[in-house]
């Protein structure tokens, strides 16, 4: 999403310098960016091992700051954003989620620029969710005093920016709720439509489900295990030619061992694009989580049928059996299913609703355009 929401912004005479964090978990090699697809002046990055480390986390437990938010703190980043800002004279810093928050003080010490944060989540109310979720008393408290903590923090810092974007309505009520006082804009994420000129939208009939998602995210794994032994164990009974195909980056072993007739694990594909367009069904069964669904956009950009729960279509302006099918409970994600299987004939029009929203409304020009009108409309204000 950043990458090609800047590659867009690039299109439009911004100019972009960025300064990231590079995780062991999601380490990227910035060499290996395409030629000519690179859309920053300059990238700077700081290595991180973000990991959770048992120790970390229970001395975290007599710290004011939260778990997650100290995870972020490093000392190598604070000095090489310094640098770059007594080099520079940004017009507004983007920073993306409250996890940069830290680094605020440093920013408004070496730069007069507007300060944005864009929450891709609002980040407490998921820890909120999996809280629901999780019978295991210990960990239930433990995640609820660090959730706690967090939500204070995320609130107190809310309006220490000039402008705070989150992708959904829902999100920004939520944050207006709790006390929001500078400015908002409501901007859905956007996804360049070019990425699906060429795939073929046609639907083939064939029972087979696809997943596809980073399974190093708790909502990811909560959702994808929820639905292998509450809905798919049932489904294959009745449809024992259904095939459940399982992609995503960081797979756990445990997964692989699923593998049989009926569930195809293939770990981390090269293109998520590619993988998705050999099947008719995408599904998305979050319990958790929060913010807007790139997935659904890409999958609704591709004209599939996707099933998905109403948490899974937060933010995204589609209808239950109009341009998604939505599900919320293991026996409606079987009727679901059932429906599909049994009238492929009758998804042709789910799979084009699909296609005209996403067009209408997720297009990433129209995201861009909304942006840099918003960003004008604060430096003129200053």
């Amino acid at each position: 999403m950043i990458s090609d929401f800047n590659t867009a912004l690039k299109n439009k005479h911004v100019n972009i310098d960025l300064l990231s964090f590079n995780t062991v978990k999601h380490f990227f090699d910035i060499n290996k960016y395409p030629p000519g697809k690179n859309p920053y002046n300059r990238i700077e990055t700081v290595f991180l091992d973000n990991r959770i480390k048992p120790v970390a986390a229970i001395k975290n437990l007599f710290s004011k700051e939260p778990f997650h938010i100290s995870r972020f703190v490093d000392e190598t980043y604070k000095s090489k954003l310094k640098r770059m800002l007594l080099s520079n004279a940004y017009d507004v810093i983007l920073m993306e989620s409250i996890f940069l928050a830290p680094y605020l003080s440093v920013i408004k010490a070496n730069s007069d620029a507007k300060i944005i944060m864009r929450a891709h989540n609002v980040e407490y109310e998921i820890w909120e969710r999996i809280i629901k979720n999780t019978t295991n008393l210990p960990l239930r408290l433990y995640l609820n005093y660090l959730t706690k903590k967090l939500k204070k923090y995320e609130l107190n810092h809310i309006n220490d920016f000039d402008m705070v974007i989150t992708l959904t309505d829902r999100d920004m009520e939520k944050y207006v709720k709790n006390g929001l006082k500078t400015k908002g804009l409501v901007l859905p994420a956007g996804i360049d439509a070019s990425k699906f000129e060429n795939i073929d939208k046609k639907l083939n009939g064939k029972p087979h489900v696809a997943f596809i998602g980073s399974l190093d995210w708790t909502p990811n794994i909560e959702g994808i295990n929820w639905f292998i032994k509450k809905i798919w164990r049932k489904v294959i009974k009745k449809y024992p030619d259904a095939v459940l195909h399982i992609a995503g980056r960081n797979t756990p072993a445990s997964m692989y061992k699923m593998n049989s007739a009926n569930i195809k694990v293939h770990g981390e594909v090269p293109d998520a694009i590619r993988f998705l367009e050999a099947f008719d069904i995408v599904i998305v069964p979050l319990l958790s989580g929060g913010g807007m669904r790139l997935k659904i956009l890409e999958a609704m950009a591709m004209g599939k049928i996707i099933i998905t729960t109403g948490i899974g279509v937060e933010g995204i302006e589609a209808k239950d059996m109009q341009d998604v099918l939505i599900a919320n409970t293991p026996k409606e994600f079987e009727n679901k299913l059932a429906y599909c299987f049994d009238n492929p004939h009758a998804l042709s029009s789910i799979s084009q609703n699909a296609i005209k929203l996403f067009h209408s409304k997720y297009n990433l020009n129209q995201t861009t355009d909304k942006f840099i009108q918003a960003l004008t409309s604060l430096l003129q204000s200053s």
